[in-house]
């Protein structure tokens, strides 16, 4: 009796973690669908080759970090902050028909001006296809406190290639100190 109670126990397990009734779904190309990429500057050295500038990722305490203890910083001797770097094709096997580049700001003066940007690069054989900036003026009008911002770019004017690099960053165009933590790139395709 304990045998065969033993391997009805068995056998309902088997079947139960068995896939036989059910098959896998293929991914469907043409369907909209979204890869993100997120970096919340903690292991900033270990993420390489896809980001470069890494000097600009530091230990912070004053302010404290957005989370953890490192963020981007920029300021007048570092004017392009932590960058992302890829070649399309390596992202997804489809041209992306928009990209956001999403995070938080901080800034130690109210209204910088000129505003610091997010900037998204197109390079085609080493040689600038388009360029984008996205200024944070309305997210940088008070000092002392970590904002969210979401910067949106759209590849509707000029169509997208597999082999050309993108590249997403900050450029701080006010010399002030302002920093970047908790970056989330969302490539929707």
């Amino acid at each position: 009796m304990k045998k065969l109670f033993f391997f009805a126990i068995a056998g309902m397990l088997i079947s139960a973690c068995s896939n036989s009734g059910s098959k896998p779904q293929a991914v469907n190309p043409n369907l909209p669908h979204e890869v993100v990429v997120t970096n919340d500057m903690e292991n900033a050295m270990a993420i390489i080759p896809s980001w470069s500038n890494e000097r600009t990722v530091m230990a912070i305490n004053d302010p404290p970090a957005h989370s953890g203890g490192f963020a981007i910083v920029t300021n007048d001797s570092i004017e392009y902050g932590y960058t992302y770097k890829e070649i399309l094709k390596n992202i997804d096997s489809k041209t992306p028909k928009m990209v956001t580049y999403n995070g938080w700001i901080y800034t130690t003066v109210a209204n910088p001006k000129p505003a610091l940007a997010i900037i998204c690069n197109i390079n085609e054989n080493d040689k600038q296809y388009d360029w984008k900036a996205y200024p944070l003026e309305k997210e940088l009008i008070e000092a002392g406190k970590w904002v969210e911002f979401t910067a949106t770019f759209y590849f509707d004017q000029k169509p997208l290639k597999p082999e050309q690099e993108i590249g997403l960053y900050a450029w701080n165009l006010s010399k002030k100190p302002i920093f970047i933590d908790d970056v989330k790139i969302t490539f929707i395709y």
